[in-house]
């Protein structure tokens, strides 16, 4: 009996011995339990938060219109919204709209008294006016194409964007979180006009300072900069009227 048992014991072993080990199994994405997974478990560019994915994000958001609500964003910034946005404001040139426009006056009245006369000279002085006069035109036109499409603003309840430049446009950002200090800058004329810049600085190493220059109501601007920088550290919302 003794020896019975023996031999079924190494017949157990035996077998034991010639089976191969057991690949170990690493569950994949989605419950998968194909061991291959394990191998290719991310893809070579790094993982993919399922999240992330495009299907996912069709799929959320054909969920929430069902629900009624508002279609999800892109991860990470379905609550940044736009507060207040801005260009660089026309009230900046009434100046020098207006001396223009009074020098023009005064050239069309002097070619008006020289016209049809036997006056030379104060025609020859008529002619260079109008050449002076146009070419401030042209300069002024210049200018405020460079300033009013050269320059846009826009504040999130996140972020401040800071976009510079018409034909080559440099895009800047500052995080409200690092925001350390806000402050205007204005002359009596432009108090008179209720426009000015707006300084923004943070503790950012590089590019510390953003200059939102000739802006409308720049206290209100700056107010609303810091009361959304102040909301963000504290991680509160904060009720401000939006311009």
């Amino acid at each position: 009996m003794a020896d019975k048992e023996t031999i079924t014991t190494l017949d157990t072993n035996q077998v034991a011995a010639t089976e191969p080990p057991a690949t170990p199994v690493t569950p994949g994405p989605e419950g998968s339990t194909d061991s291959t997974v394990a191998t290719f478990l991310y893809p070579p560019s790094g993982p993919n938060p399922s999240g992330a994915a495009p299907a996912t994000a069709q799929k959320r958001a054909q969920e929430a219109e069902v629900r009624g609500e508002e279609t999800p964003g892109t991860p990470g910034t379905e609550a940044e919204q736009v507060i207040w946005e801005a260009r660089y404001s026309m009230k900046n040139f009434i100046g020098r709209i207006t001396f223009r426009v009074l020098l023009t006056l005064g050239w069309i009245a002097l070619l008006v008294s020289t016209w049809g006369e036997n006056q030379s000279g104060w025609q020859l002085v008529a002619i260079l006016t109008g050449i002076v006069v146009g070419v401030l035109w042209i300069g002024l036109l210049y200018r405020i194409i460079m300033a009013r499409y050269g320059h846009y603003y826009r504040l999130t309840n996140r972020r401040l964007f800071v976009s510079t430049g018409v034909m080559r446009r440099r895009r800047d950002q500052m995080e409200l979180l690092r925001v350390e200090d806000v402050f205007t800058r204005q002359t009596l004329f432009e108090r008179w006009l209720s426009v000015g810049t707006v300084v923004v600085v943070s503790s950012e190493s590089q590019l510390s300072t953003f200059y939102l220059a000739g802006v409308d109501d720049p206290k209100q601007v700056m107010d609303l900069v810091w009361n959304y920088a102040r909301a963000e550290r504290t991680g509160k919302a904060v009720q401000v009227d939006q311009i």
